[in-house]
Parts: structure tokens; C-alpha cells; sequence
């Protein structure tokens, strides 16, 4: 009864840290990470204690959550912007638990690694810089000395790979607004790190996209594509919840802020659509023309 009592008072610093320098756990990633167990303990204990709304989090999913960007080589140092631990409400087990992403830094960092990138550029696009695009062959011209105001219109990601190999992608405002809506439950609610910082995740969003469809295809890069956003549970499993419909929000109790975003998204859609339909690109390995859908 006694050590019930003492389980209950601890706070949720004090239960993480208790599960990290449980032997068990410290077998597990002795086996995992051989002599790189203690910085990574040491660096995650670091990361949860100088957060609050990381201690609401299982500990496990925290632990699981690390160990992914670990496996990649990216630092969760926030102050360092490679790889981010996310708390996530999860509703429907009444936790919360840990999301795994990777930031712009980070998706640059294991581009440059695959060793076939000669050049990289993500840049946030003002009203006037867009100077040229030819739907035919997929080119844009930007310049920055035509920046008319300070208006954002738009982001861009361009890369040129060492074959000679090159491609630019750029998505709208409105484009990105689309993206938002239709995938993040939290952004159609009006919070989250694409409501505080939009730029950041337009920015990460379009370049996760050329390196996806266009960059080159490392075995570090596709283990990013799959654990990227993923909600890791405290058993290790992953789960890309930020994209489910949240079974909660019924349709006779969506507010009017909502109802309209969702018209909102719908007509976006459509245009991006519409839009995308009409760009002809070429496969970079036969030549070949065809629509990007």
C-alpha cells in the first residue's frame, strides 16, 4: 500500500525519469544503442525536463519517439530545428503521446547525406519574385530583387542532384492552406504548429514533397518518409493519427469556424486540382510527359 501511495504522489517528471533508470529499460537500449545509451538518456532526459507538455506524455511513447530520430542521426535539441517531439492528445485511449517529426533542417540534413545532391534551396516567396513558369516544362524563375511588398505568396524547394538532375516545386498560399486542412486535425481546430508557425511547416511540407516524388531514394530517406508524423503508443507502435478523422466532432455541433474551413478546403482542393492537372512534367529517367496529379 505504502509504495502505491509513493506511485500516485510522483509527479510526471519523477514517473519518466523512474522509467528511464529502470533496469529494464536500461538493458533494452544497452541492446539497442550499445555505448551510445547514456548520452541519449542523458540528452532525452534533458529535452522532457525543460518541457511541460512533454512530462503529460507516456513515458515509453517519449522513449520510442527518441529512438526514431536517433536511428536517423537527427538531434532533438529544439534549439537545433533537425527533429521535434510533439505531444499529441490521444482521445481515443485517453493518453498523450509522442509525435515523431522531422524539421526543414532536418529533411536538408539527410538529403545532402545521400551524397547525390549538388545543390538544395526552400525559400518562402513574396508577391513579385515569381517572375516566370512554364507549365510545359515545369521551370520557374524567382528573383528577389522584384519583390514588390512583403506579402507572402507562396514557397518553393529546388534541387539538383550531381546526374544533373533538377526540379522546382513551388505550392500557393492557398495551396498549403489546402494541404493543412485536409491532413492536420489540429489546424482545422484552429491550433497547432501549423496555426503558430505556418511558414515553417509550408516550408518543411514543400520540401518533403520534391524530396518524396523527386530526391534521391536513400535507405535513411524512406525510413524518414515512413516514421515522419507518426504518433508512437508506449508498446512502439506507430500510427499517423494527425490524419484521422476525429470521431468526436460530430456534424450537428461543428461551429461555424469549422463548417466554413471545410468549404473552405473543399474549394481549395478542387483549384489545386484543377491547377496541377494542367502542369505537364517529364520523367526524369524515360523522358516520357506526362500530368502530375
Amino acid at each position: 500500500m505504502a509504495n502505491e501511495v509513493t506511485v500516485k504522489q510522483q509527479t510526471p517528471l519523477q514517473r519518466f525519469n523512474g522509467v528511464m533508470k529502470d533496469a529494464r529499460t536500461q538493458d533494452y537500449l544497452a541492446s539497442v544503442l550499445g555505448n551510445k545509451k547514456d548520452q541519449f538518456v542523458t540528452t532525452l532526459i534533458s529535452a522532457v525536463a525543460n518541457n511541460e507538455n512533454l512530462q503529460a506524455c507516456e513515458p515509453m511513447s517519449l522513449m520510442y519517439t527518441a529512438m526514431k530520430a536517433t536511428a536517423l542521426g537527427l538531434p532533438i535539441d529544439p534549439n537545433l530545428g533537425y527533429a521535434a517531439m510533439i505531444p499529441f492528445k490521444d482521445t481515443k485511449a485517453g493518453k498523450t503521446l509522442c509525435q515523431f517529426q522531422i524539421q526543414r533542417d532536418g529533411w536538408m540534413e539527410l538529403l545532402m547525406r545521400t551524397g547525390q545532391v549538388k545543390f538544395v534551396a526552400n525559400e518562402v516567396v513574396h508577391e513579385g519574385e515569381l517572375v516566370k513558369h512554364n507549365k510545359f516544362t515545369g521551370e520557374y524563375v524567382f528573383d528577389e530583387e522584384k519583390k514588390t511588398s512583403d506579402k507572402v505568396i507562396g514557397y518553393m524547394a529546388y534541387i539538383k542532384l550531381t546526374n544533373g538532375f533538377e526540379k522546382t516545386v513551388y505550392w500557393t498560399v492557398e495551396e498549403c492552406k489546402a494541404h493543412a486542412l485536409r491532413y492536420s486535425q489540429t489546424y482545422k481546430k484552429g491550433y497547432g504548429v501549423w496555426k503558430d508557425n505556418f511558414d515553417a511547416m509550408a516550408l518543411k511540407t514543400v520540401l518533403k514533397h520534391i524530396i518524396k516524388k523527386y530526391g534521391p531514394k536513400s535507405v535513411e530517406v524512406l525510413n524518414a518518409v515512413a516514421d515522419d508524423q507518426s504518433v508512437v503508443n508506449e508498446n512502439n507502435e506507430a500510427a499517423y493519427r494527425d490524419n484521422e478523422v476525429d470521431e468526436q466532432v460530430q456534424p450537428e455541433v461543428q461551429t461555424a469556424a469549422m463548417k466554413e474551413k471545410a468549404e473552405e478546403v473543399k474549394a481549395q482542393m478542387e483549384a489545386m486540382k484543377e491547377r496541377r492537372a494542367k502542369a505537364e512534367q517529364a520523367d526524369p529517367e524515360t523522358g516520357e510527359i506526362f500530368s502530375e496529379k
